[in-house]
């Protein structure tokens, strides 16, 4: 799976740009983030609650997360 964004990926949904957000992993009984990753995000679409399970769709279907 490719992580990084080219330049002016935009959501599928709205055609705005994404940002990167992390997600941190976080093992039972270890003091620190087992692994950081940066999924493409879209601040505006991913909080919309009647798009948020088909933004998610084309989001797997695109990167393939």
């Amino acid at each position: 799976m490719n992580t990084n964004l080219f330049h002016g990926d935009l959501c599928p949904l709205c055609r705005r740009p994404l940002t990167l957000r992390p997600t941190v992993e976080v093992r039972s009984n270890v003091p620190y983030p087992t692994r950081t990753e940066y999924l493409p995000h879209c601040t505006v679409c991913a909080n919309d609650l009647p798009n948020v399970q088909r933004w998610n769709d084309l989001m797997n279907d695109r990167y393939g997360l």
